[in-house]
């Protein structure tokens, strides 16, 4: 049923007369005589009584006006709902992002959202690269925040946000530690450490280094447990500075620079292109720009 016309009726209830139901709704008089007649004519019975004072309730109108009021005020609170949820009040942001968006992007920009809008619900997922992908282009995810993949889906928007380049390192008692100058071939006589078959580090490091039948590797879902098996000193493993700058700073490993820019990657912001922005939307955006400009 039309709420226009439950709320005619409720209104009538309390006020017992026509014109302050017209003047509340902005309708005329005789509209509402008309939506009262209409809820009359639908169910077949009789709502009010009309005298001196004004409407009175029959008992059926009686039974009417117990549950037609629940509905206005269900209604009201649901309109009230969409405009907080519009308004980013209310609601969820799902965030997914591969391992080093996740390390750099993600710690600062949730704590603006829930600084912000405080009954936000926020969920983070840290997955691979392509699996952020598809779950964004599933709607499965709000935004995601991946290292490139250079296989783009046509469903989604890609911005960069910034770029990372990687840096192969090791333990300080490695063999590597004493050379100046270290070639791909010399990479390739040691047991490389990948983060996972699937990720596109692997992907990218594989195709850098030309020639994946040689290469003796080891391929974990970890970076922790890496930068672990670095320490004792066999191994290597191409990653991010920033993922290691703790390892750095306390001497644990060391890094080189390989000086090679096609080693260096975009950090990608992605959404569904299909996607239609709302009040916490803009915020997100915002919020990246202002980390991508830090």
């Amino acid at each position: 049923m039309n709420n226009v016309k439950l709320q005619a009726f409720c209104l009538l209830v309390e006020h017992k007369k026509l014109a302050p139901v017209a003047e509340k709704l902005h309708i005329t008089k005789p509209t509402v005589s008309f939506h009262i007649r209409s809820i009359e004519e639908e169910y077949g019975i009789q709502l009010f009584r009309t005298n001196a004072g004004g409407y009175r309730l029959t008992a059926a109108g009686e039974g009417l006006y117990h549950y037609a009021r629940q509905i206005v005020q269900l209604h009201k609170e649901m309109g009230l709902f969409i405009e907080d949820l519009l308004a980013g009040n209310v609601g969820s942001i799902r965030l997914g992002a591969s391992g080093l968006p996740a390390h750099i992007f993600m710690p600062e920009l949730i704590h603006k959202i829930s600084t912000a809008y405080p009954a936000i619900q926020i969920s983070l997922i840290v997955k691979t690269a392509p699996e952020i992908e598809e779950l964004v282009a599933l709607h499965e995810l709000d935004f995601g925040f991946i290292m490139e993949t250079k296989q783009e889906n046509p469903l989604l928007v890609y911005e960069t946000i910034g770029e990372d380049t990687f840096v192969l390192a090791f333990s300080p008692q490695h063999e590597l530690a004493s050379k100046q100058t270290i070639t791909k071939a010399d990479i390739l006589q040691y047991k490389i450490l990948l983060h996972t078959s699937s990720s596109s580090t692997n992907h990218f490091i594989e195709q850098w280094l030309g020639t994946q039948s040689s290469m003796n590797k080891i391929e974990l879902d970890s970076i922790s447990t890496i930068k672990k098996m670095l320490t004792f000193g066999t191994t290597v493993a191409f990653l991010s500075a920033s993922l290691i700058g703790d390892e750095l700073a306390t001497g644990s490993l060391i890094k080189k620079d390989l000086a090679d820019r096609s080693l260096t990657r975009k950090i990608q912001f992605i959404y569904s292109n299909s996607r239609l922005d709302s009040t916490i939307d803009h915020f997100v955006k915002l919020a990246i720009h202002e980390l991508q400009i830090q």
